[in-house]
């Protein structure tokens, strides 16, 4: 049961037009406090290294208090950054988050190419669809490196809060049922904090700004232009929504997205079928570009806010003619050396 702060907190945050993201569920046993199982088995180790050397100094009769916090600084320092847990994510240590995941960000491969044609069956000769798990986007569809067809059907939510005990007992009674008459085992229900770009508000905006006569109101409008963009750069600017993620194994048939593309078609039906009145829920079958900005976000969610719907334009942005780094600098050395000579 939730207690009174959080809702004050949720309202406080509302009104100041922030949101609170939910983290992810620690799934963490707790011994006492926020001292969990994993923390006892991080240290353990290092106790017992403590112990040992503690035990063999005093069997040579050179134990005292300073060689015993010496034998044990180990644990004392291990303990400090295992116990000292992230000041938001609590489910996170330090030695994790500001040890071990920047350890791993420092000797990670920083550099993919993408090769066109079959998938390498080799790891070490992979690309960059090998290390995202995405193959391709085509026919409303993602389809995986492990050849799997993935469907995404973006649904509406109701507000259980606003509801009294009988609507909400209906509404839960209405989603067992879809949960038990669905008919399928690969189902995945999911929320998704996704930014919101105001890119395009932006720039009508700027021409209201600059179109108006007013000396007084373009400087109001100014401390409202800034105040957008700092909004917009601040994690804090994002939509919850809702998903249904569905999935079949690919095989040599030719028949493949009819069968998924159905089972997303009468899946659409049921949910939107589960409710009625204004309860009723909306119901979307993402396409390319949606799947695309979808799979954007939840990859790199800050460039996925800064760029907006530019990430679709720059994914089917193509050439006829395709040339590596050095070849362009020639280029463009060439020509610049033809246009000084010709105007000589």
């Amino acid at each position: 049961m939730r207690s009174e702060g959080y809702f004050e907190r949720q309202e406080r945050l509302r009104t100041s037009g922030k949101v609170e993201l939910p983290l992810n569920i620690d799934t963490k046993k707790y011994v006492y406090g926020n001292i969990s199982f994993q923390d006892v088995f991080v240290l353990s180790p290092f106790v017992l290294l403590g112990i040992v050397i503690s035990y063999s100094l005093y069997r040579f009769g050179y134990l005292d208090q300073k060689l015993m916090l010496i034998a044990f600084a180990p644990t004392m320092l291990v303990a400090v950054f295992q116990l000292t847990k992230h000041p938001v994510r609590k489910n996170l240590s330090l030695l994790q988050y500001k040890v071990i995941w920047k350890l791993k960000a420092n000797v990670r491969k920083k550099e993919f190419y993408y090769a066109k044609g079959d998938l390498p069956m080799s790891r070490k000769n992979g690309d960059t669809r090998t290390e995202l798990g995405l193959v391709n986007i085509a026919n409303g569809c993602i389809e995986s490196s492990n050849r799997t067809l993935i469907k995404v059907l973006e649904v509406s939510s109701v507000n259980l809060s606003l509801m009294n005990e009988l609507s909400k007992e209906r509404v839960l009674e209405s989603y067992q049922s879809f949960l038990n008459d669905s008919g399928e085992k690969q189902i995945q229900i999911m929320q998704v904090a996704q930014p919101i770009n105001l890119t395009n508000y932006l720039m009508w905006f700027n021409d209201q700004l600059e179109n108006d006569s007013s000396y007084a109101k373009r400087v109001l409008k100014t401390g409202y232009f800034n105040q957008i963009e700092r909004i917009q750069k601040s994690k804090n600017m994002v939509t919850r929504k809702r998903y249904v993620v569905i999935s079949r194994p690919m095989t040599s048939s030719d028949k493949d997205y009819l069968k998924i593309d159905t089972t997303a078609n009468i899946l659409k039906s049921k949910l939107e079928q589960m409710l009625s009145g204004y309860e009723k829920l909306d119901v979307t079958v993402l396409n390319n570009d949606e799947l695309l900005r979808f799979y954007y976000s939840c990859i790199d969610f800050e460039n996925a806010q800064a760029q907006g719907e530019n990430i679709i334009s720059k994914t089917n942005a193509s050439a006829d003619v395709i040339i590596g780094k050095n070849t362009a600098k020639e280029l463009l050395n060439y020509y610049k050396d033809q246009m000084n000579n010709r105007f000589e």
